[in-house]
């Protein structure tokens, strides 16, 4: 016999199909999310879904709260796929959370992953299509930007000598472009503090990092504001 939760998701995501817009391909019902998100489907099927998840933001959207409400693992999504319904998660949660993965080799930078998006040259990219645009590699910097509520955070990392990188943060509000003063941020590695400054200028910088897990953190006096983390691997 159906539950009555399990009636009132039923209800809920068919309200939800009724009001989506239209989109490349047919929007999956509760069936074929399902199986998808139990692997289920067959290839033909289930590379039809990802191209409609990839045209679709409330599908998108869908599938990452699926994907948060059952703790699955999203590792087997495409790339693509997995920077946007972690995309979507992020800006879903109370968390204001920003993740880069790289790999540095031979003083290259591989962008493995980020949640923000990322400058190059003068253009500002976003994550999901730099592997099309075959950029994923970058050799003396790589800059990675992201809105928070109110907040604009720009993160560069240099390539330095000997696997070693600096970090900036700059932090700018997301409206007037204008540097925040009073923030304090905060260079974590575990639960050590390694370094922390309470700048007037909105910028930091941290110095001759080894590869490793990091997470800065920003504050303002009465709160936290936004929280990077950091992986580079060799």
């Amino acid at each position: 016999m159906q539950s009555k939760l399990e009636w009132l998701v039923k209800q809920a995501f068919r309200k939800w199909e009724s009001g989506l817009p239209k989109a490349e391909g047919e929007h999956p019902d509760e069936e074929d999310l399902a199986c998808f998100l139990e692997g289920k489907l067959d290839r033909l099927k289930r590379d039809g879904l990802i191209d409609h998840f990839l045209s679709c933001e409330a599908c998108a959207g869908i599938l990452a709260t699926q994907l948060k409400v059952k703790e699955s693992s999203a590792e087997e999504l495409p790339g693509e796929l997995l920077a946007k319904v972690k995309k979507s998660l992020f800006i879903e949660g109370k968390t204001q959370l920003l993740e880069i993965l790289l790999k540095l080799k031979e003083n290259v930078f591989e962008l493995l992953y980020t949640s923000g998006d990322v400058l190059v040259g003068q253009e500002l990219v976003p994550a999901a299509l730099l592997s099309s645009r075959q950029i994923e590699k970058i050799r003396d910097e790589i800059t990675v930007l992201k809105d928070f509520a109110k907040l604009r955070v720009e993160i560069k990392i240099e390539n330095k000598p000997d696997n070693y990188f600096d970090l900036t943060v700059i932090v700018k509000d997301k409206l007037t472009s204008q540097m925040l003063k009073d923030i304090r941020i905060s260079l974590m590695r575990g639960d050590l503090e390694l370094a922390s400054y309470l700048t007037e200028s909105g910028k930091a910088i941290f110095e001759h990092i080894q590869p490793g897990k990091y997470t800065v953190e920003l504050f303002d006096i009465e709160k936290k504001l936004a929280e990077i983390l950091l992986d580079i691997e060799i």
